[in-house]
């Protein structure tokens, strides 16, 4: 009876999730297919971005809930998170033109570190073609148009040329270090470092803090904690992917744990705490 009790309790949660998953696809496609939600910012972009990564983070939580289904009802989950998957893919590439097409137009440059955001955006064109060569036939996903791939590669290409990456920040000053305290790789620096009177040195980005609470001897992340960790990642030029494999877990595993659903285990937190100072100047 408990076996069956726990496993009736992991198919109500997969099916909150899935309802969490259909809710948030729906809302993606429905608020920019109508074009309304689009401008020339490039804060709105990066929001979109963050919207539609957010919503693949929740689908791969459902798909590796799947197991917990009988083999027939499984399937036809598998093909549903799938198409709409897809669906938001779709979206995605054709609002990414948009916004680059609206942003260039407008004049506007590129803020600081974005070269390093556009770059994302290109090697996700491959991870979506990649995606689309394993499952397209399968689950019967229509093509994606090739004049708009080629459309929205070009853009990017040509965008990431002239964008700034965050190395270009005070790359003249660092000569001027000395050399035991220049930045290997994403080592830290001081902002006391030594530094001949009147030269600058670099100083860090102001960024939101890592807050961990514990309770009853378990470490727990402030829910604002994956918003910290996001921008650590980006200016590390690393991928919560790769910070996710750093750690030994899945991706969808680190977001739970960085939403606070999850208790962190005390290497995990010491890693993510060292990553996060090692960042702090970068």
């Amino acid at each position: 009876m408990a076996i069956t009790n726990e496993s009736e309790k992991l198919r109500r949660e997969a099916n909150r999730l899935l309802a969490r998953v259909e809710q948030q696809g729906v809302a993606l496609v429905a608020r920019y297919q109508s074009g309304r939600a689009f401008s020339a910012r490039y804060q709105d972009f990066r929001r979109f971005i963050e919207q539609v990564d957010q919503f693949q983070v929740f689908v791969d939580l459902v798909e590796e809930r799947l197991p917990q289904f009988e083999d027939s009802k499984r399937a036809a989950l598998e093909k549903h998170l799938a198409q709409l998957r897809w669906r938001v893919v779709i979206i995605e590439v054709d609002a990414t033109q948009v916004f680059v097409v609206r942003i260039v137009e407008s004049g506007k440059p590129w803020p600081l570190g974005s070269r390093q955001f556009l770059e994302r955006r290109l090697n996700r064109l491959t991870e979506i073609a990649e995606y689309f060569d394993r499952c397209g036939e399968r689950f019967e996903l229509p093509p994606l148009a090739e004049t708009l791939v080629d459309a929205v590669s070009g853009l990017l290409k040509a965008e990431i040329a002239r964008t700034p990456a965050l190395e270009d920040f005070g790359i003249h000053h660092e000569a001027f270090i000395p050399p035991r305290l220049r930045i290997e790789g994403r080592a830290r620096i001081s902002r006391r470092a030594a530094a001949p009177a009147g030269l600058p040195v670099r100083v860090a980005s102001v960024r939101r803090p890592f807050r961990v609470r514990e309770l009853a001897g378990r470490f727990y992340a402030e829910r604002d904690s994956i918003v910290a960790v996001s921008e650590a990642c980006r200016a590390a030029n690393m991928s919560m992917d790769e910070l996710a494999q750093k750690l030994g877990v899945s991706r969808p595993a680190l977001v739970l744990m960085l939403n606070g659903n999850d208790p962190l285990q005390r290497t995990q937190l010491d890693e993510l705490r060292a990553f996060m100072g090692e960042t702090a100047l970068i």
